[in-house]
Parts: structure tokens; sequence; C-alpha cells
């Protein structure tokens, strides 16, 4: 049998979430699912609540360890930005976490300082590349709100649909830095 790390529960948890929701995460859903004993469990966590504080823990750390992007031109910024929202993320646990988020005010906590963390991410690097700061931070928070408002509609996200939708607001943010107000050609 293989050991097993921290981050393997913590990913094994996020496809729980996923599949069945926060009830789903149970000792024996995990263990069964990465085919070890309670005793490798409970060797890393002192048991659910413990495990399910630091796997908030984990998806925070996880969903905030960008900085701001890294380049200049205002296309790959919005396609860098488009790319990470669209494929990158685990959207069946984060509509998880919001659902538990709703009675648990550790995981409230948690998934709000991602969104302000995440939001304010967006609104840096777009005022990085040209776009006046009070625009950035309402195209920022408008581009968080498409994200959870998909995550919270589909289940499962419809990865391209939502690509869709990302590449009509790509046009929205290119539009911001010409100055030219969105919808107008």
């Amino acid at each position: 049998m293989a050991s097993r790390t921290p981050t393997d529960y913590f990913e094994a948890a996020l496809d729980l979430l996923a599949e069945s929701g926060p009830s789903g995460v149970t000792i024996d859903g995990l263990c069964r699912l990465l085919g070890v004993t309670k005793g490798s469990f409970y060797h890393h966590f002192a048991g659910i609540p413990d495990f399910m504080g630091r796997l908030l823990a984990y998806w925070e750390q996880r969903g905030s360890d960008r900085e701001a992007l890294a380049v200049t031109n205002p296309s790959d910024v919005f396609a860098l930005a488009k790319l990470t929202a669209t494929w990158e993320l685990h959207h069946g646990a984060e509509s998880a976490i919001r659902a538990l988020a709703r009675n648990d005010p550790l995981a409230a906590q948690v998934q709000r300082r991602v969104d302000e963390s995440r939001e304010l991410l967006l609104a840096t690097t777009f005022a990085q590349v040209g776009i006046p700061q009070a625009r950035a931070t309402v195209l920022a928070r408008m581009g968080i709100a498409i994200l959870i408002g998909t995550q919270q509609r589909e289940h499962p996200v419809d990865r391209r649909r939502l690509q869709d939708v990302f590449d009509e607001y790509q046009r929205w943010l290119e539009h911001s830095i010409v100055g030219e107000p969105a919808g107008r050609n």
C-alpha cells in the first residue's frame, strides 16, 4: 500500500466534494478513494473537523498562489486569466465549497477571502495593462461574478460554454484599454 501525503487527501477530497458535496467527504470515502486504511488518515489528521479546516486552508492557498500576471501585452493577460478561470479551476469542488459556506462560518470566511483575492489580482493585473483603476476594479468584479454564477448554475460546469462567455468578456476588457465603451463598435 502506497504512502499518502496530506496533499493526496486534499486532492481526493476536492474530487469527492465535486461528486457528492460536503456530505460526501468522509474518512471512509477518502480512504476508499486513496486505497489506504483509516490509520493512514489518522496519521495525518485528528478527524474530519481537523481535515476540513486544513482542506479549506489548502484550497485557499491553491487559489491565491498567483501574483499579478507577469505579462504586459493585454491580449496575453486576458487569455491567461481566461485560461486559468476556465480550465485550471476545480469548478465542482468550488461549487460544493460555496454550498458548505452557507452553513459553515470557517468555509464562508475562506470562500470570501478567495473571491476577494482573485478579484484583487484581476483588478491589479488589468490596471497594469492600462485600464483605469476604477474601471479595472469593476471589470474584475464582473469576471469573478461570471465565474461564480457559472459554477452555481451549471453542474458540471461546461468549460467550453464558460470559455465562450469569457471570450466575450475579453472583448469588453480590450475595449476598456482603448477607452471605448463596451458594446460600441
